[in-house]
């Protein structure tokens, strides 16, 4: 399960998915609820990831609060806090 799914694309937007963090750039594409943004061009109009699959170390790097916070799929980041100490995060 991609623990980014049930993300709202706003935060998605703001948080990781603005750019693509390999060259910056941006597209222009309308949600599903009918608006228009600029985020990464492999973000789908779902506010998923095309590419999650193949996507670049720095997105699988990426972990931000909602994925720290989620039952299960946090644990294991939190366990590597524990193990790394507060430089970590």
């Amino acid at each position: 399960m991609n623990p980014c799914d049930e993300c709202p694309i706003d935060d998605k937007i703001y948080e990781c998915c603005g750019r693509f963090p390999e060259t910056g750039e941006t597209a222009c594409f309308t949600t599903t609820d009918n608006r228009t943004v600029y985020a990464c061009p492999n973000l789908r109009a779902d506010g998923k990831c095309g590419i999650y699959e193949n996507r670049p170390y720095a997105c699988q790097a990426h972990h931000c609060y909602h994925y720290d916070s989620t039952d299960s799929i946090g644990n294991g980041f939190q366990a590597l806090k524990a193990q790394w100490g507060s430089c970590f995060y």
